[in-house]
């Protein structure tokens, strides 16, 4: 079984429809059985970005239907505990990457889930990380 953590730049695409390929590989995903995943930050960044959109209370209501088809994550002490880990290490390197974005790689990482963004520049650079972009041609699943 193939679990996918959906970023919210991808969560974004498949609310409101704004790229028919990720929902495509969307829609392709729950067909195939995979379990389709989020952090509880990503889950947040999604609703809040409803709350301040023009018209909250259709962008709330359709994240929210969304999130309702999903695994939402909440995020743990061992999810903190790999959090730290990933920002020591990318830190020592000089390639730190945004506060939320370590939150919800190192979910993933320490899940073991591959993570599905478009923002591969900083989420490729958390060693070990699965990373899948569903905004660029398929080359098979997932």
């Amino acid at each position: 079984m193939t679990i996918l953590s959906l970023d919210t730049n991808v969560l974004i695409d498949v609310a409101n429809g704004r790229r028919s390929d990720v929902r495509q590989r969307f829609d392709e995903a729950v067909l195939r059985g995979d379990v389709l995943a989020t952090c509880s930050i990503s889950a947040h960044e999604l609703l809040y970005g409803a709350a301040i959109s023009r018209r909250p209370e259709v962008e709330t209501r359709t994240a929210t239907t969304l999130l309702d088809q999903l695994l939402v994550a909440d995020f743990t002490r061992e999810d903190a505990a790999a959090a730290a880990d990933v920002r020591k290490r990318l830190r020592g390197l000089g390639q730190g990457i945004g506060t939320f974005d370590t939150l919800i790689a190192a979910q993933a990482l320490a899940r073991g889930w591959a993570m599905v963004t478009a923002n591969v520049r900083e989420f490729g650079r958390v060693a070990g990380l699965s990373v899948i972009d569903w905004t660029r041609p398929s080359a098979g699943a997932p």
